[in-house]
């Protein structure tokens, strides 16, 4: 028995062991899949990030923009400044203009919040990218831009308009800023940039905390950017005795410029300080902001020229973009007047204006609901500022509209100006928008919208402006000085007599019949602007509209003068308008803007 015996424990132990492996072999059981799930904390579309408690929010939205008498992304055609060279010919309404702009734009959302024992902790950013076509305005030749070659093709370029954290009360980063009540962009398609200065669009650079006390009451202090990044509110007080960018022939004595960026010398040295407070309420909200902002001047006698105080990269006299060319000869001699006292060590030694800060003010309101009308808005927001124009208007700088035949209108909207041993004359600007939105029906409603923008230089600016009347200082000389003077090209001259600032003498060049050119040294002007719009939503997501919109421009210098042509350094006079004789007068600008739209949880 007992070989049988060892034989059948034998064949016990194999079986054993055989199931054994065979159980080894079996796959592990899974651990439960944790799928995402639906995070009902912040409204719908958030969904909480696997193996964390962020709720994420991701959103998007698709857009085509066609535009008629405007720009690709709304704005009314005018030239203006837009950086170092133009950004718009089409205000030369010549055979060259482009009428029809075309906006392809596209963004995407990421909303990430958390839950913390100081409140909730969110992050927001979007990024997009956006193509206009024509984006000079121009469709002649020769339109290459050398300093920005992106902007000369209409490629798509990247942008990012919010980018900011929030947390304990605390907001920073790229934001909307908490100067800004009432956005009229929501109620339109035209750009509404000249009347109003809100940061919605873009976004501005700042960090600000907020106090919630109750009962929908909150107050919020925020240092925002003042200078001249990006949706930045700009610092625009000019020198007289200063020049302009591009460099032009004669550059000390053309400060302001049709199509210039007005320059300014002193750097930033302080955020603008902003106070906000308001009553959020069912029935809408209530609200009012005030904001400094540095409005100080440079060294006295100093800017952009072609002599030995040229930036680096601009060139000196004859070199670079000094050397003439196209537009007219170099700067080989120093232009007259105001004198011409770069001092040492880019005007170091020449000093500078006391320090001046200029402020902003406004309130404003929207209501929900009014009239018993449920679904439709109403709203409007003022805003009054000395020496802060960028809380007005997000157009600041020289602005020009050419109408048919010879005559045209103008706006220099900055912060403030000075001259060699004055102070800094700040100006005095008013704007004011409103809309009203009517609600049809779930798929139609209608926006009428509107809004006024002025600026006063003030008396003693004025003064320094008009010291000589028939030839504004600051304004005349170069390629882009606005008025001719015997430094522009092709422009008659004589020889002896007496100059504006008094020299006499055989070999000066004398502006003879010419020196009357300006009839009427008025630096002050407005603008007005009143539109509709009507949105259908065939479905929630899609949004088509179209947009009608008039301009109205009180032009500063109104009456008669002789302007050099609408050119800059780099091109020929093709792209604008002649030289010669103009009559100045108010102007309008009608536009016509149509949008599709798909958005998705944005």
């Amino acid at each position: 028995m007992r070989p049988v015996t060892r034989v059948l424990l034998g064949s016990a132990a194999a079986i054993f062991a055989v199931a054994g492996a065979q159980a080894a072999d079996l796959p592990v059981k899974a651990q439960p899949v944790e799928y995402v799930r639906v995070c009902s904390l912040y409204g719908a579309g958030f969904w909480y990030v696997p193996g964390t408690d962020t709720c994420v929010k991701i959103g998007a939205f698709a857009r085509l923009q066609v535009a008629y008498g405007a720009g690709g992304a709304g704005a009314p055609v005018a030239v203006g400044n837009s950086g170092f060279v133009s950004g718009d010919f089409g205000g030369g309404y010549t055979r060259g203009t482009n009428m029809f702009n075309f906006n392809s734009q596209g963004a995407i959302s990421f909303d990430a919040r958390t839950q913390t024992e100081y409140g909730t902790l969110r992050s927001y950013v979007d990024v997009g990218v956006a193509t206009n076509t024509n984006p000079g305005g121009y469709g002649g030749p020769n339109i290459f831009n050398p300093l920005f070659p992106s902007a000369s093709f209409g490629v798509a370029t990247a942008y990012s308009d919010r980018a900011f954290l929030q947390f304990a009360g605390f907001t920073a980063g790229r934001m909307r800023s908490f100067f800004d009540l009432v956005n009229p962009g929501a109620y339109s398609l035209a750009s509404q940039r000249l009347v109003s200065g809100d940061t919605a669009g873009i976004g501005i650079n700042g960090i600000a905390y907020t106090w919630q006390f109750g009962g929908g009451v909150s107050a919020s202090l925020s240092l925002e950017d003042g200078g001249w990044s990006n949706g930045g509110r700009g610092r625009t007080t000019v020198n007289l005795a200063g020049g302009s960018i591009p460099i032009a022939a004669t550059d000390m004595t053309s400060t302001f410029g049709i199509d210039t960026l007005t320059t300014d010398v002193k750097g930033q040295q302080f955020f603008d300080p902003v106070f906000n407070i308001r009553l959020d309420q069912a029935w809408g909200f209530v609200g009012a902001s005030f904001a400094l902002h540095d409005a100080s001047g440079g060294y006295y006698g100093t800017g952009f020229n072609c002599g030995s105080v040229s930036p680096v990269g601009l060139g000196g006299t004859n070199t670079g973009l000094c050397a003439g060319g196209p537009n007219g000869a170099s700067n080989s001699t120093p232009p007259y007047f105001p004198a011409n006292t770069p001092g040492a060590n880019g005007g170091q030694g020449n000093g500078h204006p006391a320090d001046k800060w200029g402020w902003a003010s406004t309130v404003g309101f929207t209501v929900v609901n009014p009239f018993g009308l449920a679904g439709d808005t109403v709203g409007a927001q003022a805003v009054y500022s000395e020496g802060a124009v960028g809380y007005n208007t997000s157009a600041w700088g020289s602005r020009a509209v050419y109408g048919s035949g010879n005559n045209m209108g103008m706006s220099f909207m900055v912060d403030g100006l000075f001259n060699t041993g004055t102070p800094v004359y700040l100006t005095h600007n008013w704007s004011a928008v409103a809309f009203y939105e009517h609600v049809w029906s779930a798929q139609w409603r209608t926006s009428v919208y509107g809004g006024l923008m002025g600026t006063d230089f003030g008396s003693g600016a004025i003064a320094q402006i008009c010291a000589t009347p028939s030839m504004p200082v600051g304004f005349s000389g170069g390629n882009h000085g606005v008025f001719q003077n015997n430094n522009s090209p092709g422009f008659p001259t004589t020889t002896g007599g007496v100059l504006p600032n008094g020299t006499t003498g055989a070999g000066t060049t004398l502006i003879n019949n010419y020196v009357g050119a300006v009839s009427n040294c008025d630096p002050n002007s407005s603008w007005w602007q009143l539109g509709t719009r009507t949105m259908w939503n065939p479905v929630p997501d899609i949004d088509i509209g179209f947009d009608l919109s008039w301009v109205h421009l009180n032009t500063a210098f109104a009456g008669t003068a002789h302007l050099n042509a609408l050119d800059t350094v780099f091109q020929p006079n093709a792209t604008g308008r002649s030289a010669g004789a103009y009559i100045i007068e108010n102007q309008n600008v009608y536009s016509a803007v149509f949008r599709i739209q798909r958005n998705f949880l944005y």
